[in-house]
């Protein structure tokens, strides 16, 4: 594993103290801690919950950047208890995509670290060879080039794949500024959403969990959010329209309202 020097961290306290926990969102491949403040930091904070993000390393303003191919699933997750150092307090962890196996491995490595789970269009512990392959047989081409930018054969990200995480109703300058923030990811640590990374019998289920998942992603399906449900017994909730990237689209607030929900039902 390598070092990273600086990790971006991003904080939005609430205007009056609260015995509420703090709240640390963990983004996917490809992004940064810029998805969670376009919406969710500065909603939960007026929740009442301190809202913190990170940048894994080679990612946003994270140091790092020329290194971002040699990256595994296990330096992101060396990057996340890094961050925990700073937060003090055990929080809720919120991952999203690639997050999600990054969050599922500090839940299994330092249960005692948190208080709570939230897995959002997340790959599941025992690995989704058979939907990925799915994937890859419906948007071949998507893929191909999200690879190529990633291995640096193009210099931008492309635009047919860019409709793997945004909406289709998201307007046109917003889809474009989102899609430049997008950069390039780690094979190596992407191959982790595909493999076994963990096994789900080694959790501690007694820590509180909310699974999302979207009948319209085009990344991640349904059936994967399911498989995550099923894996650690719990029901997820299921949108009907949302994107992969739920934190951005133009359906966010239903989002933030199912995660608010479980948070006052089940740690504040």
């Amino acid at each position: 594993m390598t070092v990273a020097t600086q990790l971006e961290f991003v904080a939005y306290e609430p205007e009056t103290s609260t015995e509420t926990p703090p709240l640390l969102f963990v983004h996917g491949g490809s992004h940064a801690a810029w998805c969670w403040r376009e919406h969710f930091l500065p909603y939960f904070a007026a929740a009442g919950f301190p809202s913190y993000a990170l940048s894994f390393r080679g990612h946003g303003e994270s140091s790092g950047y020329e290194q971002v191919a040699s990256y595994v699933l296990d330096d992101y997750v060396e990057d996340v208890l890094q961050i925990l150092t700073k937060i003090q307090q055990a929080p809720v962890l919120i991952g999203h995509s690639l997050g999600g196996a990054v969050v599922q491995k500090v839940w299994q490595q330092h249960p005692d670290k948190l208080k709570a789970v939230v897995l959002m269009a997340s790959s599941p512990p025992d690995g989704m060879t058979l939907e990925w392959l799915k994937v890859l047989f419906k948007r071949f081409k998507a893929i191909y080039q999200m690879n190529l930018f990633n291995l640096g054969k193009i210099e931008h990200f492309p635009a047919r794949a860019r409709d793997l995480f945004f909406s289709s109703d998201l307007p046109v300058e917003q889809k474009e500024q989102y899609t430049n923030l997008l950069q390039r990811e780690s094979i190596k640590a992407g191959q982790a959403m595909i493999q076994k990374t963990i096994d789900p019998r080694s959790m501690d289920t007694t820590i509180p969990l909310l699974v999302l998942g979207s009948r319209k992603d085009q990344f991640l399906s349904e059936r994967v959010a399911q498989k995550v449900a099923r894996t650690y017994k719990v029901t997820p909730v299921i949108f009907d329209t949302l994107c992969h990237d739920m934190m951005l689209d133009t359906q966010w607030p239903i989002v933030a309202e199912a995660i608010l929900k479980f948070l006052q039902t089940s740690v504040a």
